[in-house]
């Protein structure tokens, strides 16, 4: 007669399991760590800069000098070329030899003279948003400031003085406060949301292999006895990803904050009632994915095909209010949007309990969710997978 089945031993054989298989310990337990330091690092620099430029100075006057210096004394660009004509600035982002590239029209200062509106354009690779953005805020600072200049070397021309200037031009007041990121940082910004990413990708994997390795092993059967207990398998199955889920939390948490001085401008309360149920959700969209899964090749894809897209819709980079309808709606459906606007409403903003316990409810009740359907279905899989181990094909019977 088969021994009953103990939690304990499915605990303990699980764990065996992780530990014996080297790539998934390490897929595990390092690959978040490499990863934290590896965007950390990415972002040490805190901001864009020595953006590749090119320049075309149609003009090759005192004044156009004066531009393009302007241009290159900001640490957002480096001019790297000048070149001859006015398509050659296009060419090299074209071909990728620089990012930026600003043209100065030709005979400039004497059509400025003149009192002519001549713009400085400038012209920008906006294939990467985190260049683009630098690029047009730096260009839009430096064209300002020169506007006094030019409009300066443009009424010297016509003969006025410094006085006569000064009660001409006066510039409009300007002040600018940004809230929760004022020096434009994009680690506070954007290695977060990479943090979120790889977390949710590296639990995914190594929970959607759970029951698909039991299948190719050819021990899922085992499990018939806990049938009418599905619960029970759920929790011997996860239980340790549950644990290493958490500890990745934190442990790359506490690599980022004190590694790389990441703000965290809240309390750890609610990181943890996040990070639970953000656990708790991914746990249950794994399982649910590894219990119609046959093989681990199909839980991969399965599970990737949830992961890979999260960052780019879960509103982090772009805002939701930009995507298209049906985006809109898919980004909602995935954990790592709740996690990402929660971890930047209490790491960022500093805000507590009152801004994120909606998101957390949500991650709760997709894990709920997962887990229900799998709890009802696992009945259906067991019986299903047992029928077909009872049909066994019979040799035809050979007289003698």
């Amino acid at each position: 007669m088969q021994a009953p089945l103990k939690v304990g031993d499915i605990i303990r054989e699980e764990w065996i399991n992780i530990l014996r298989d080297r790539r998934l310990f390490a897929i595990l337990l390092l690959v978040p760590l490499m990863y934290t330091a590896l965007f950390g690092y990415l972002y040490s620099h805190q901001r864009v800069t020595d953006i590749h430029t090119v320049i075309y100075d149609g003009d090759n006057s005192q004044l156009s000098r004066q531009i393009i210096q302007s241009f290159d004394q900001t640490d957002t660009f480096a001019i790297t070329d000048q070149v001859h004509t006015e398509s050659g600035v296009e060419q090299a982002i074209e071909k990728g030899e620089a990012e930026a590239g600003v043209i100065i029209p030709n005979d400039f200062s004497m059509r400025i003279k003149h009192g002519e509106n001549v713009p400085i354009l400038t012209l920008i690779d906006g294939s990467n948003m985190l260049i683009s953005n630098a690029a047009t805020k730096a260009a839009s600072q430096v064209v300002t400031t020169l506007g006094y200049s030019v409009s300066t070397y443009n009424m010297e021309q016509r003969g006025m003085n410094n006085t006569q200037i000064l009660s001409t031009f006066a510039p409009t007041p300007f002040r600018v406060r940004v809230l929760y990121n004022p020096t434009f940082n994009y680690s506070h910004f954007l290695v977060y949301g990479l943090i979120g990413a790889i977390l949710q990708q590296v639990l995914l994997l190594g929970v959607s292999l759970t029951i698909t390795r039991d299948k190719e092993k050819g021990v899922w059967l085992r499990f018939a006895q806990w049938r009418l207990l599905p619960w029970r398998i759920a929790y011997a199955k996860i239980a340790p990803y549950f644990l290493i889920g958490i500890v990745n939390t934190f442990m790359v948490f506490i690599l980022s904050l004190y590694g790389f001085h990441l703000p965290f401008n809240g309390q750890l309360l609610p990181v943890a009632t996040l990070a639970l149920a953000f656990t708790f959700a991914l746990l249950g969209i794994g399982y649910l994915a590894s219990l119609f899964s046959g093989n681990q090749v199909a839980a991969t894809q399965i599970t990737m095909l949830i992961a890979v897209p999260s960052f780019l819709l879960s509103g982090f980079t772009w805002p939701f209010e930009a995507m298209p309808s049906a985006l809109y709606v898919v980004g909602h459906m995935l954990p790592l949007t709740y996690f990402l606007d929660a971890i930047r409403e209490i790491f960022i903003k500093g805000h507590g309990f009152i801004s994120v316990w909606r998101d957390c409810v949500v991650l709760g009740l997709m894990g709920l969710v997962c887990f229900f359907l799998s709890f009802i279905l696992t009945p259906f899989v067991l019986k299903e997978a047992t029928s077909n181990e009872e049909i066994v094909p019979t040799s035809p019977t050979v007289p003698m």
